[in-house]
């Protein structure tokens, strides 16, 4: 809005060796951060000084949320831009490995530099050892998984990243976990808090600080930058650093919600939901003894305010550089934490202790004349982290590169226009136009069990959600009751009220097209399965001949394959690849794909490890050695090698199952799929010039 130079001519200033005056986009999140966690909401004595200045420098989201409040679905909205039906993540699993529009390379396909530091969750790939960037030219990740395995490389089983390496660098043969390994195991989901054993200067969230502070100090470029730096804490572990916890104290923490009209089944008593519990360190609902969840409580909070404190570097830096004059400030998380609210812990929930996120925009001095509303203005409008990847587009120009008709009406719009309109009625951004939404779509598939499966809708005053297990219907006036202590949808007075919201969900599942298993005669129907991946879910690129075997997600293309007994061949089934195509054992001991052919290269045993009554595990054996996970890693893309076989070895152990999938007993469930290559789809596909 406060730009009018056109991609052509900023291309023929930067020809004429000029500079490239668009503003620098810093966007900053933190993970598993609530929404009232922040100072500035005024639920508690927490001090966030940093964020809170943030919110009174610009622009503050009365109501925003994380429609699918899980990480990695979080981050799948903020690549894309997109709804969860539409960028097609509708529960936990895996980031797609590309999607036709993505805010990074859109980015840096309108000539800003972009870098990553800290949490992505798009993957490692260990064999170039470097994370999954979609985009961003410069990363530094810590994606906070795996966990500590003395007998393992580099004495750690799964993600081996850029703070993983540099810890061991440091403190060789220690584990970056010790502070709640003891207690919970690896800890990165527990409810348990512990202050950090090590010295402050090693723990990751102050590694970050200064891996940010030092890239912006450096940073030289005449181009402008797109910069994310994302706080892998609060998430769990609860470790802040003693010297944090010491100032916080029982007084400062907000009010628990709990003994509400609904959430008694949630103790955890032996009748309640399985997961729940003091006696499970990864639980996800429970009554826990006071002084634990005080522990846990002081221990999350220490937390947030120990990246409050890495912020204020980041702004001090920004101030010190002169950068902040021209750098527009997105803050936000990907889903907040339960913390005991209504015996809930953790995330995956459509309640406000876990979908409400906190949403800052702050917009720099050398746009200040565009801008008419005062800083420090907080927005009764409905915002999500769909709108990140279209604000951080509108502020470098780069819609023209978004392929026409690309966003549908439900999509992401762009924050930059509130600045001129807080209405949001004019709000006609060239890369979704339209008005600002009225109100929000959420929804999250199984998460820890089958119950927890639901869709919501919600405008900031009234919250509906359709529990899709049982099926029941919840309705909260979040206007008169913040904390959701009153299930409405029983009321006769919010009768009306409820079958508004419900006709609205029921007209949301018929125009995106759901079928009959979200919605039938108008009715919304119960649905005992999960979907994690809808039908827009970005099918990767074709397999060719040659293309390597390796790790990816259940349900990803290329991942399903038959056993010819007769033959001793595992045979591909993806219609994405050409017909006859084998799994084969390559010199290297790598595996990939070839034409089936009777050669001992493409000769398999299937040998039963051991039988339940749900699976069978075997080792897939070729002329005496087993297809082994690479390094014991966790997530796709990971290696599958052919290795001496070993008793009890979960890299080895592999479950057949009725889809034809071969996936992994343990390391996230893995299975063999033939990958593709997106650099062979581009040069096909793809000319530069097609971006002028």
């Amino acid at each position: 809005m406060a730009f009018t130079l056109t991609w052509l001519s900023f291309a023929a200033c930067l020809a004429l060796g000029m500079t490239d005056s668009r503003p620098n986009v810093l966007f900053l999140m933190a993970d598993q951060l609530r929404w009232d966690a922040l100072g500035i909401a005024g639920r508690s004595g927490i001090q966030t000084p940093n964020l809170d200045r943030l919110a009174k420098e610009g622009l503050m989201m009365k109501w925003s949320w994380t429609s699918t409040p899980t990480c990695t679905p979080a981050r799948a909205a903020l690549l894309t831009g997109q709804s969860p039906w539409n960028h097609g993540m509708l529960g936990y699993g895996n980031v797609a490995d590309r999607y036709p529009v993505e805010m990074p390379r859109l980015l840096a396909d309108a000539g800003y530099v972009t870098a990553s530091f800290g949490k992505d969750h798009f993957g490692w790939n260990a064999t170039s050892n470097h994370g999954i960037d979609h985009g961003y030219q410069t990363t530094q990740l810590y994606d906070g998984l795996g966990g500590w395995d003395p007998k393992a490389p580099n004495g750690w089983n799964g993600e081996f990243d850029d703070y993983d390496q540099w810890f061991q660098q440091q403190m060789p043969g220690k584990d970056p976990q010790a502070t709640l390994d003891p207690v919970d195991g690896d800890g990165w989901n527990s409810w348990i808090g512990r202050p950090y054993v090590w010295d402050e200067y090693y723990h990751p969230t102050a590694w970050l600080g200064r891996e940010a502070t030092t890239w912006l100090q450096n940073y030289s470029k005449p181009d402008p930058f797109m910069m994310k730096v994302s706080f892998h804490r609060p998430h769990s572990p609860y470790d802040p650093p003693a010297r944090v916890l010491d100032t916080v104290d029982a007084t400062m923490l907000p009010t628990p919600y709990v003994n509400s009209n609904w959430d008694s089944r949630f103790r955890g008593t032996a009748s309640d939901p399985p997961g729940c519990g003091q006696s499970n360190p990864d639980a996800w609902c429970g009554e826990m003894a006071a002084n634990d969840t005080l522990n846990s409580r002081r221990c999350y909070y220490a937390s947030t305010m120990f990246v409050d404190e890495q912020i204020g570097h980041i702004y001090q830096t920004l101030e010190e550089t002169g950068l902040l004059n021209n750098t527009y400030i997105i803050f936000t998380a990907d889903h907040g934490d339960g913390q005991g609210d209504h015996f809930h812990w953790r995330k995956g929930f459509p309640f406000e202790f876990s979908a409400h996120v906190p949403m800052l925009f702050r917009w720099p001095q050398s746009v200040e004349a565009d801008v008419t509303i005062p800083r420090g203005t907080v927005s009764p409008l409905v915002s999500e982290l769909r709108d990140v990847l279209h604000t951080a587009a509108d502020i470098g120009q780069a819609t023209h590169l978004i392929p026409a008709g690309h966003f549908k009406p439900e999509d992401g719009k762009s924050l930059l226009c509130l600045l001129k309109d807080i209405s949001g009625k004019t709000c006609e951004y060239q890369g979704n136009p339209g008005p600002w939404r009225t109100y929000l779509d959420l929804e999250h598939s199984n998460v820890y069990n089958e119950t927890v499966h639901w869709n919501a809708l919600t405008d900031g005053v009234i919250k509906y959600i359709f529990n899709a297990y049982y099926p029941s219907e919840m309705l909260f006036n979040l206007s008169a009751d913040p904390g959701e202590m009153v299930n409405l949808a029983g009321e006769a007075s919010y009768g009306s009220t409820l079958a508004l919201w419900r006709q609205r969900m029921v007209e949301q599942f018929e125009r995106e097209g759901r079928g009959p298993d979200f919605v039938k005669n108008g009715t919304l129907q119960r649905r005992t399965k999960g979907t994690t991946y809808g039908p827009n879910f970005p099918k990767g690129p074709p397999v060719e001949v040659g293309d390597p075997v390796v790790t990816g997600a259940n349900g990803a293309p290329a991942d399903t394959w038959t056993y010819k007994s007769s033959t001793q061949q595992l045979v591909l089934n993806a219609s994405e690849s050409i017909n006859g195509t084998c799994l084969v054992a390559k010199d290297d001991g790598s595996l990939a794909i070839d034409l089936c052919d009777t050669v001992a290269a493409q000769s398999f045993t299937l040998v039963e490890l051991s039988t339940t009554m749900e699976y069978t595990y075997n080792q897939v054996v070729h002329n005496g050695q087993c297809a082994t996970i690479k390094d014991n890693a966790s997530g796709a893309g990971i290696p599958i090698l052919l290795q001496a076989c070993t008793p009890n070895n979960a890299s080895q152990a592999w479950v057949f199952g009725a889809s034809g999938r071969l996936c992994a007993d343990q390391l996230d469930g893995q299975c063999f799929t033939a990958q593709g290559s997106w650099k062979r789809w581009e040069s096909r596909h793809y000319k530069p010039e097609d971006d002028m």
